[in-house]
C-alpha cells in the first residue's frame, strides 16, 4: 500500500512536470541543458581541467580533478551495475502521455546517469573545498534542482531515478575522497 502511494506521487510529479508545465520555451531550452550536462561532456570537462591545471601548474586543482576523475569512473561502474540489476523502462516508453523532449540514449532509466555523475563531481568539489563552501553548496543545489527538472521534463527519468543517481554519486565521491584524498595530500 505504502509503495503504491509513493509510486503514485512520483508518477503524478512526473506528469505534472512533463505535461503540466509544457511550453514552447522549455521545449527548446531543456534539450540544450540536457545535452551540456551529459556524462560525456562532464568527462571532457574533467579532462580539460586535468590538462589545463597541469599546464598552468595549479597543483591543488589538478589533485581535485584527479579525484573527480576517479570518482567519475567509480560512479559510472555503480550506475551501469545498477542499470543491469534494476532494468527500469524509461517513462516516455512505459507511461502513456509522457513526452520525450530530449535525445534518448536508449539505456534503462534507473539510476539517472546525468544526475549521478553531476552529483559525483559536485560532491568531490564540495568535500575538498577549503574556501567558498557555502557559495559552492548554493550553486550546486541550484544546478542539481535545474538538472532534476530537466530530466523529468525531458521524460527520461522518474523522481526515484534522480534519488538513486544522487546517492550513487555522493557515495562514489565520498569513497574516493576518503580513500585517496589524504594519499594525494589534498
Amino acid at each position: 500500500m505504502r509503495s503504491d502511494i509513493l509510486g503514485n506521487i512520483q508518477i503524478d510529479l512526473l506528469y505534472f512536470i512533463n505535461n503540466g508545465l509544457q511550453n514552447p520555451i522549455l521545449d527548446k531550452i531543456v534539450p540544450i541543458i540536457y545535452s551540456i550536462t551529459d556524462v560525456r561532456v562532464i568527462f571532457a570537462l574533467i579532462l580539460l581541467v586535468l590538462i589545463g591545471s597541469k599546464i598552468l601548474k595549479k597543483d591543488r586543482i589538478f589533485k581535485i580533478a584527479c579525484l573527480c576523475f576517479a570518482a567519475y569512473c567509480l560512479s559510472i561502474v555503480f550506475i551501469m551495475i545498477s542499470k543491469s540489476f534494476y532494468p527500469s523502462i524509461r517513462p516516455f516508453i512505459a507511461l502513456e502521455g509522457i513526452r520525450l523532449t530530449v535525445h534518448d540514449n536508449g539505456f534503462y532509466s534507473f539510476p539517472s546517469g546525468h544526475f549521478g555523475i553531476s552529483m559525483t563531481v559536485l560532491s568531490v568539489i564540495l568535500l575538498t573545498a577549503d574556501k567558498y563552501k557555502h557559495e559552492l553548496l548554493a550553486l550546486s543545489a541550484i544546478y542539481l534542482l535545474i538538472l532534476s527538472f530537466v530530466v523529468l521534463y525531458g521524460g527520461v527519468h522518474y523522481p526515484v531515478d534522480i534519488l538513486g543517481g544522487g546517492i550513487i554519486g555522493f557515495i562514489s565521491a565520498f569513497t574516493v575522497v576518503r580513500l585517496c584524498g589524504n594519499y594525494i595530500n589534498i
